[in-house]
């Protein structure tokens, strides 16, 4: 219960199908062969963040553990398959996306008057650690994504009648998105 807070099993096995076919997608052709890999894997796992924050508007713990640790093994399977170096520097990419994500949401989220949930934030600094390795327009472009979608999911849920809205969808939204064009 704890894992899927009453999401629909189902709703978040195809969740999880979706996000790991649009993982590939949007992986495949990457200089590195891990990148197709762990996007994959990673927008699986996102896919089950989606339906679960978009039906509970929370985000699990232990889901952002398993993207969190996805997000740092793609660059150690780099060092380890294609290009030690290479890699070296993209876990250093990947620790500074990780302090940006996490430092600009945790920011918005206490100027916004707790607005913004801890869950939220946390996925910021998942997301910013897979994102800045893929390049600086990608991390750019999920927060542009992010923000556009986020307004037409908050309209969307004002007009059915619901006074929140979660902004963790939109932000998976941003993030498949933003590393596809990048």
């Amino acid at each position: 219960m704890k894992w899927t807070r009453g999401a629909p099993v189902l709703w978040i096995a195809v969740a999880c199908l979706v996000g790991a076919v649009a993982g590939l997608i949007v992986g495949w052709g990457h200089l590195f062969p891990a990148t197709t890999v762990f996007s994959t894997l990673l927008f699986g796992v996102l896919g089950v963040l989606f339906i679960i924050d978009a039906k509970t508007m929370y985000l699990p713990d232990p889901w952002l553990i398993i993207a969190g640790a996805l997000a740092l093994l793609h660059p150690i399977a780099i060092m380890a398959t294609s290009d030690l170096v290479a890699g070296g520097f993209i876990l250093l990419l990947a620790a500074v996306g990780v302090s940006i994500g996490y430092c600009a949401f945790a920011i918005t989220r206490i100027l916004s008057n707790n607005q913004l949930g801890l869950g939220d934030v946390k996925l910021a600094a998942v997301l910013g650690g897979w994102l800045l390795p893929i390049s600086w327009t990608a991390l750019g472009l999920a927060l542009v994504f992010a923000v556009a979608i986020g307004a037409v999911w908050v309209l969307a849920a004002v007009a059915t009648g619901k006074k929140t809205a979660s902004y963790g969808p939109a932000m998976v939204l941003g993030a498949i998105l933003a590393t596809g064009l990048s």
